[in-house]
């Protein structure tokens, strides 16, 4: 009797567990007689239904083997979608949504991330893989990922989004849907007014709004005190040095609100302005640029560690004869008069140059000067010249510079853009924040190290060191 009631029990438990989230939707993507998928790789926005449930497909990737497809191959059939921005944005559903199940395909990428958004906020955590790989050359199983949505985003009638968080495809046969069964609880609702905040300094700054709905209490807290505090109300305020600080609310869940948490990302930087120059001179500091689908880009030296390397970029959009850019003066390289051409100084003091081996194409970094060849174009762009390779960006889908032999496809020459002396803002800086981080600079605003001799400006104060 004992046993049996104990059955009985263990039966009851697993009909209440089964009613607390049951699978309720599938979305089989493993043959496309309903869906009518395209087959080969589509990048714009379309909706495709089969019937029962329509969803949509886009793509903003512009590679060639980018986009979406339907694909039947070695006795598999799977959506391929990528790469990173591409999303399968899945239909209203009248219930609450508990979870979301997405499985994989075997031979699929076990390294693109992926995550389900509503709107743009993530509401479950990023997974990796859509296959299991011990080797990167073999074909794994199939894996299966799943996404415990936020209990704030599991009401009926949410948009949720599919959405590759990586520079990878992946592939899906199936997507589960769950539905919550009982009650569902509010969404906190936190949230400031800004998410990021970049904040020049010298100039006045506004604390971004914060807002809730919980009943609960919120507790916030800054991850760097010294660039921003927060108080109890959530108002933020700056603190004494550049850089970045991360505000978090967060509130636990109650009896009628869901855990909610929202951040906000405080810059504080000098910004310096650099212009394109026709023309080198000599022991200045420049940008190397490259302009490209009405967008900017500017090179990053590599980081200090590094002996080698491509220089990746950051982008601002527009094709800019002038950029403003939050600064720490890592950006720039100075170009200096060295045997017949000019050599290419980083930050960290490397000199950039190219090696014989022919198969290379990213820079070298070492201690002495090289010389590279200048000529400049009536377009305003530079062919810099070392041991028989140019200096090139964007080959063909990267967005990157490095240098070879003959034009690459879809690879664009620099353009040089000359540092503004007088334009990083170090004079100002008593205004409303003083930026205190024992960093010189000379009266140009060029960034100076303790073996300086001369006037220098540091903590906003001038200062002779003999």
């Amino acid at each position: 009797m004992i046993k049996t009631l104990r059955f009985t029990l263990m039966a009851v438990m697993m009909l209440i567990c089964g009613a607390i989230s049951a699978q309720e939707v599938t979305l089989d993507f493993t043959t496309n007689d309903k869906w009518k998928l395209p087959t080969a790789a589509t990048r714009e926005s379309q909706g495709f239904t089969d019937g029962a449930y329509t969803i949509t497909l886009a793509s903003p990737s512009k590679g060639k083997k980018e986009g979406y497809k339907f694909v039947s191959y070695n006795g598999s059939n799977y959506l391929i979608l990528g790469k990173q921005g591409a999303t399968l944005t899945l239909p209203k559903f009248n219930f609450a949504v508990s979870k979301i199940v997405v499985e994989g395909n075997k031979g699929a990428s076990a390294a693109v991330k992926q995550n389900i958004f509503v709107g743009d906020k993530a509401v479950s955590t990023e997974t990796i893989g859509a296959a299991e790989k011990a080797d990167p050359q073999s074909d794994g199983p199939a894996k299966t990922n799943t996404y415990e949505i936020d209990p704030g985003f599991q009401a009926a009638g949410n948009q949720y989004v599919l959405k590759v968080t990586s520079a990878h495809n992946t592939q899906i046969t199936k997507v589960l849907i769950y539905k919550q069964e009982g009650a569902v609880k509010k969404n906190a609702k936190l949230a400031f007014s800004e998410e990021k905040v970049n904040h020049e300094v010298g100039t006045d700054f506004t604390s971004p709004t914060f807002s809730w709905e919980t009943t609960a209490t919120v507790k916030f807290s800054s991850d760097n005190e010294a660039v921003a505090t927060v108080n109890a109300e959530g108002v933020i305020a700056l603190g004494t040095e550049e850089g970045k600080a991360v505000i978090t609310a967060e509130a636990a869940e109650n009896d009628k609100y869901a855990a909610g948490k929202a951040t906000c990302t405080i810059y504080v930087w000098h910004y310096v302005t650099y212009k394109k120059a026709t023309a080198i001179e000599s022991g200045k500091k420049y940008l190397i640029v490259a302009q490209r689908d009405d967008k900017t880009y500017y090179a990053m030296p590599r980081k200090e560690s590094d002996t080698y390397g491509y220089l990746n970029t950051q982008m601002k959009e527009g094709t800019l004869d002038e950029l403003k850019i939050e600064s720490s003066y890592d950006d720039n390289f100075v170009f200096a008069e060295f045997e017949d051409g000019y050599s290419i100084q980083d930050c960290y003091g490397r000199y950039l140059y190219m090696d014989n081996d022919a198969t290379h194409k990213s820079f070298q970094l070492g201690k002495e000067p090289v010389a590279w060849e200048l000529e400049a174009s009536d377009n305003g762009t530079f062919s810099l010249t070392n041991n028989g390779k140019f200096i090139q960006f964007g080959q063909g889908t990267f967005k990157s510079f490095g240098a070879y032999a003959t034009m690459q496809d879809n690879a664009v020459l620099p353009m040089l853009f000359k540092m503004v002396e007088g334009t990083t803002g170090i004079n100002n800086i008593q205004t409303t924040t003083a930026v205190k981080n024992n960093v010189m600079y000379n009266i140009a605003g060029q960034r100076v190290n303790k073996d300086y001799k001369g006037l220098v400006i540091m903590n906003g104060k001038k200062m002779m060191v003999k």
